[in-house]
């Protein structure tokens, strides 16, 4: 008890349980879905909430050493007002969450309050991938044991689209613990990027199981995404970076990419997979109030006065983060959330001397998968909000390392997500 007392003072233990808590959540969620375990929560809420104490026991005795600059506030500040919007509106409309929401401002707080290393960020991340990991490979494993409700069979699994697949007897798309197709892809191509960040074994890891995931997801939002976050971090590392033609090869290297996506669109796949009938049913909703959006009430009513129209597709959600948020609760938190990505971008772009391009890899990425998907909201801690956090992080370490120069061992503020 005293050792862990001891490495609690020390070490920053607590980030990486709260690295922890959106995987153990998932895979509670998973293991028996909405069956009461205490109280009438299941055993994923149980799982969140009991992480998060153990965070926070952790947490106290924890002594930091040096306080975050602004970049790191500003991200922090804008996530919680995020979760205040969200939370309020969501209860004016009279709809309900589950109660790990209130976990998030207690988590934002620790963050804040007590600066962690380097290092600790860095395990922080890890606890973040092998957890995904972790909980994939059980509800593989334990899916085709129907030890826990099997991945290949939930509701939108259809008929897998890689064809060789079938050489090892699979027929359908893989949903996992995450309870979709459309949330197990993203998580993949998470991982890919979460990936870049780290080095050796680590990345191997972490890139060959998202890979994995990917192709068994087979979601083509998430696919251009982690091209697309692949291509960031190519794009953005140092030699490109000191190249005399790197402007050349970026003008380049965007051109080609729009033509192809345009391409791809006009000859293949023109609704998106289906989605511009809901992205027009969503934007005519939205139009009944801009401002405060309908709510979940007034979507609900909405598929349901519309259902038995021809054509009509019903959907509760935008397939989209930012479509979903403003037609939800309004075009203010819209306005939150790109304020979130756009302080997440610039620290991205600050860690580029010191961490590489991986951390602004995970940022688009991130950004990317949520645009044609509804994969994540601010009114809980999920695996993407944990992602930009770690950014929003590292590019304050950056700053703090440009302010404390010398005065600090650099090997406890830094480290290069290609050094090993």
């Amino acid at each position: 008890m005293q050792r862990l007392l001891d490495l609690a003072r020390q070490r920053a233990v607590y980030i990486w349980v709260i690295f922890a808590i959106p995987a153990a959540a998932i895979l509670g969620h998973a293991l028996a879905p909405n069956q009461a375990f205490f109280k009438g929560h299941d055993l994923g809420i149980l799982l969140g909430l009991g992480l998060t104490l153990l965070a926070l026991l952790l947490w106290f005795p924890f002594q930091a050493q040096y306080r975050w600059p602004p970049l790191v506030w500003v991200f922090l500040s804008l996530t919680l007002v995020a979760w205040v919007y969200q939370v309020l509106r969501t209860q004016l409309d009279g709809s309900l969450f589950n109660l790990t929401a209130f976990a998030v401002p207690v988590l934002l707080l620790m963050i804040a309050l007590k600066p962690v290393a380097s290092t600790d960020l860095r395990r922080a991340l890890l606890v973040l991938g092998y957890t995904l990991i972790a909980i994939s490979f059980i509800s593989l494993f334990l899916g085709q044991l129907n030890l826990m409700p099997n991945g290949f069979n939930v509701s939108d699994a259809g008929v897998e689209r890689t064809g060789f697949l079938s050489i090892f007897g699979i027929s359908s798309r893989w949903g996992g613990p995450f309870g979709s197709v459309n949330y197990s892809s993203p998580v993949g191509g998470l991982l890919v990027a979460l990936g870049l960040n780290v080095s050796g074994r680590h990345r191997y890891a972490f890139v060959v199981s998202g890979l994995a995931i990917l192709v068994l997801g087979q979601g083509r939002t998430a696919i251009v995404a982690t091209v697309l976050a692949v291509g960031v971090f190519l794009l953005f590392s140092d030699r490109v970076r000191r190249s005399r033609y790197r402007v050349q090869i970026w003008v380049a290297t965007a051109v080609i990419s729009a033509v192809a996506a345009i391409a791809y669109v006009r000859l293949f796949d023109a609704t998106f997979n289906g989605r511009t009938p809901i992205w027009r049913d969503f934007i005519q909703l939205l139009g009944l109030d801009p401002l405060a959006g309908v709510g979940t009430t007034g979507i609900l009513s909405y598929v349901a006065d519309n259902v038995g129209d021809p054509g009509f597709i019903p959907h509760t959600h935008a397939h989209s983060v930012l479509l979903d948020a403003a037609v939800r609760h309004g075009l203010a938190l819209t306005a939150i959330a790109l304020a979130i990505y756009v302080v997440a971008l610039i620290a991205g772009i600050r860690a580029l001397p010191k961490h590489g391009s991986g951390p602004l890899a995970i940022v688009v990425f991130v950004i990317v998968a949520g645009l044609a998907e509804t994969i994540y909201s601010w009114n809980y801690w999920s695996v993407y909000a944990a992602a930009l956090t770690y950014v929003s992080m590292t590019g304050g370490l950056s700053d703090l390392n440009a302010s404390v120069g010398r005065s600090k061992p650099q090997h406890s503020l830094s480290w290069r997500g290609d050094g090993g």
